[in-house]
């Protein structure tokens, strides 16, 4: 008996382990790229990291990265296709479609408690932005009802 529910306690912790590794891999794609940025030549990053004042955890972090596609074309091919690779696992998606080509705008993915922003933007000037907005203790019904 004992044994018994070992085991079913010991697939239970692996089928919600695997909910939230399931989760976090959702935009596995645009996180990577993300990371690939913060030592990458000619690129601008931002970051901002917010806390609750009183309890201390995190509440909000948000990433900014910045390109000119004449110094980084190559780059802005990889995050067009790190959005395309990630697009199903998005629970929000707001694309455009320029010249025949699909442009992401907006992605939102949920990992557990935590909600996942992205968003792509071309400026007139050249430069793309690419944000990163992730929001702890996120209760979707309370947001959204």
């Amino acid at each position: 008996m004992m044994k018994t529910k070992r085991i079913i306690l010991a697939i239970v912790l692996s089928l919600s382990m695997a909910g939230v590794v399931g989760s976090l891999k959702a935009q596995e794609n645009l996180n990577a790229l993300m990371k690939k940025c913060e030592t990458a030549q000619n690129v601008n990053v931002e970051a901002l990291f917010e806390k609750n004042p009183k309890t201390k955890k995190p509440t909000r972090n948000m990433t900014t990265v910045t390109f000119f596609v004449k110094d980084n074309s190559k780059l802005q091919d990889e995050f067009l296709e790190a959005f395309q690779k990630d697009r199903n696992a998005a629970y929000k998606v707001i694309e455009d479609k320029k010249n025949g080509k699909i442009i992401p705008s907006f992605y939102r993915f949920a990992a557990g408690t935590t909600d996942i922003t992205y968003t792509f933007e071309i400026e007139k000037n050249g430069s793309i932005s690419v944000t990163r907005i992730e929001r702890f203790d996120f209760d979707y019904d309370k947001q959204f009802g």
